[in-house]
C-alpha cells in the first residue's frame, strides 16, 4: 500500500513527521526543565562571585527546608490549569 503513494508524497510525509517529532521533543525538554517558584530570602556573603552564588544556593535550600519557599518543580506542572 505504501508503494502506491508517489515518491514525492512519501518524502513530504517523512519530512513532516520528522519536523513534528523534533518539535514534540523540544517542547518535552522545555516542559521537563526544573524551575524555582518566586521566593524571597536573605543571604549575607562577602566572598567572590562563585562564593556568593554558593551562598545563595545554600540560602535557597535552607528556605525550602524551613518551609519559607516551595521546592523546584517541573515547568509543566502548572500548565494544566
Amino acid at each position: 500500500m505504501i508503494s502506491e503513494i508517489p515518491a514525492d508524497t512519501r518524502r513530504l510525509l517523512l519530512v513532516a513527521c520528522t519536523i513534528t517529532a523534533l518539535a514534540a521533543g523540544a517542547l518535552g525538554a522545555f516542559a521537563a526543565q526544573s524551575v524555582r517558584p518566586s521566593c524571597s530570602y536573605v543571604v549575607f556573603s562577602l566572598g567572590s562571585g562563585a562564593e556568593q552564588e554558593e551562598a545563595m544556593e545554600r540560602g535557597y535550600w535552607q528556605a525550602v527546608g524551613s518551609g519559607e519557599c516551595a521546592p523546584p518543580h517541573a515547568r509543566w506542572q502548572f500548565w494544566r490549569g
